[in-house]
């Protein structure tokens, strides 16, 4: 279409509008880029602010536990014990949890400090539901944070704890803090934007604010599990039908990762609406450059198909076409020139074609002509020869072979033949031979339904001649030939086979260049001759091509493929 009026017209279109879209298509692009850098900027700043508040708190706690650790209400308790009496100890038990009241108070988040008493496996709390165990103090990691299930004031709930050691050996302290802490600071993080910030940690359930949508949770929690995380970082994630950014903060005091899930669409929807706008603009734009188009490929390229496909027409041999729709317009001119140059060269045509077809006509009579007398030659001799001998069957079956082959030779009133008749000559033209030479054997093996092909007469003959000829006659060895044929893909074969000394590769591409090159004085016209008619008659790939024999002599095949209608 590039060549034609209206595919050039087309480009030139495309040439305009594909810059426009491309530069837009950048803009856009470079807009969303900057608008996603300006958003992982702040959420990181954002995130980062909030991890330092939350470990800043939890810091607090574990500096009042240690505070209260070194209280010295609690050494005198440690000091008293088995030296004073029970009254006494009692006191400073009280005056312990009065302390640690004041420091759990003292915290924005609500917490409870735990003394372990190892020795005396005593618990001094603010929490009365606290029970010492062995079992429970030995087997935590000494210093470092646990989200467990646990009693609180005597009911289950979710807490972070750390037991961690002090300079008494024989004293513990755990601070403990509800998880309701973090999921109120979760919910002022989200502010009722379109977001949803939660904490993770590989293996745990999320923590997530009271209003968070806990689908969103659970499948960002998902792709977290997918993950390799860092210390901080950020991906992009589609669920639910739409893409999310996701950004994640590790705290370091917790262990935990801060994680908020921000949708693209709330930030991207103006510069959304702006790109539909345009490519709004670039369709109706597009729609009125192809109605332009359609009218110049209606007023002027159709017209120009029309006399291509007329000169297309002509070239392929089809000198009656006509061009017969009028445009209305100057094309008109152009149409009636072109019929009245097709009618004169028909008229040219038809003269030239019924001259040469006479005088291919004459040539395959001459070239019958110049098969027949030396045949005739040798036959005679063999019959003269039997009749010496007295092989009177031997006589009479060359006749018959011989007057059989003869009758179909000289019939000429018909250039064209069955295959099935074509071959019942070679079968005569073999028996006479194999009589005359007797040192070969023969075969014709061909499908049924390519019998009823019709092919041109006398097209198999020379074939099955240079078989014996120069197959049989020059080897030493007993002959063989073979005739076969085959159909396949609308191709019909015939192959001719003998186990002579045969051809090389170099003499056989000689063979088929020569076959192939207009005939001359030093061209023989047998092989040449039936290569010719093959393509006059059928195209294509048809013809006769040579090879060497599976027999280990030589091979020609005969090839022409089905046709509607023969030229």
């Amino acid at each position: 279409m590039k060549n034609t009026t209206f595919g050039k017209v087309t480009v030139l279109i495309l040439c305009l509008l594909i810059p426009i879209i491309l530069l837009y298509g950048y803009s856009n692009q470079v807009s969303i880029d900057t608008v996603r850098d300006t958003i992982e900027d702040q959420n990181r700043s954002r995130l980062g602010f909030f991890v330092n508040q939350m470990d800043m708190m939890v810091d607090q706690l574990v500096k009042h536990s240690v505070t209260a650790s070194l209280d010295f209400s609690i050494r005198e308790y440690l000091d008293g014990r088995g030296k004073n009496d029970q009254r006494v100890q009692l006191q400073r038990q009280s005056r312990i949890v009065d302390m640690l009241n004041m420091q759990t108070s003292t915290s924005a988040w609500s917490n409870q400090i735990i003394f372990y008493l190892r020795d005396s496996k005593e618990i001094i709390s603010t929490d009365y539901s606290a029970k010492y165990s062995d079992e429970l103090i030995n087997s935590r990691k000494k210093g470092v944070w646990l989200h467990e299930n646990a009693l609180s004031f005597g009911l289950k709930e979710n807490l972070f704890s750390r037991i961690q050691e002090t300079e008494h050996p024989n004293l513990l302290v755990e601070v403990r803090f509800n998880d309701a802490n973090l999921k109120n600071m979760l919910v002022s993080l989200k502010q009722q934007e379109a977001r949803e910030p939660f904490l993770y940690h590989p293996g745990e359930e999320p923590i997530m604010g009271f209003d968070a949508n806990y689908t969103t949770v659970q499948q960002t929690a998902a792709q977290l599990e997918r993950q390799k995380l860092k210390d901080n970082g950020s991906f992009n994630v589609t669920m639910n039908g739409g893409k999310y950014i996701v950004h994640y903060v590790r705290s370091p005091s917790l262990g935990w990762y801060l994680v908020d899930v921000v949708p693209l669409e709330s930030y991207f929807s103006p510069i959304n609406k702006s790109r539909n706008l345009f490519y709004t603009s670039i369709a109706l734009l597009m729609a009125l450059s192809v109605l332009a188009a359609l009218l110049l490929y209606r007023n002027v390229q159709r017209p120009i198909s029309l006399l291509l496909r007329g000169v297309q027409r002509m070239k392929e041999g089809e000198f009656s076409f006509r061009l017969n729709k009028r445009p209305g317009n100057e094309f008109d001119f152009l149409f009636g020139s072109f019929n009245e140059m097709a009618t004169q060269i028909q008229e040219l045509i038809d003269k030239v074609y019924k001259e040469t077809l006479r005088s291919q006509e004459a040539t395959l009579k001459q070239l019958q002509s110049q098969i027949n007398p030396h045949f005739l030659y040798n036959c005679l001799f063999y019959i003269k020869n039997m009749a010496s001998l007295g092989d009177k069957q031997a006589v009479v079956d060359m006749a018959l072979n011989l007057g059989e082959y003869y009758r179909y030779t000289t019939r000429l009133e018909n250039s064209m033949t069955t295959l099935r008749e074509e071959l019942k000559l070679i079968r005569n033209y073999l028996n006479i031979q194999s009589a005359r030479l007797q040192r070969f054997q023969f075969e014709i093996e061909v499908p049924e339904p390519m019998l009823s092909l019709e092919i041109p007469r006398l097209l198999l003959q020379p074939l099955v001649e240079n078989a014996v000829l120069h197959g049989v006659e020059n080897n030493l060895q007993f002959g063989i030939i073979l005739v076969r044929g085959d159909q396949e893909n609308g191709v019909n074969r015939i192959t001719v086979d003998d186990n002579g000394l045969g051809l090389s590769d170099e003499e056989l591409a000689a063979l088929q260049a020569k076959v192939s090159m207009p005939i001359d004085e030093n061209t023989g016209t047998g092989l040449w001759n039936i290569h010719q008619r093959l393509i006059y008659m059928y195209g294509g790939k048809s013809g006769l091509y040579f090879a060497k024999s599976p027999l280990g002599g030589f091979r020609a095949s005969l090839i022409w493929e089905d046709r509607g209608e023969q030229r």
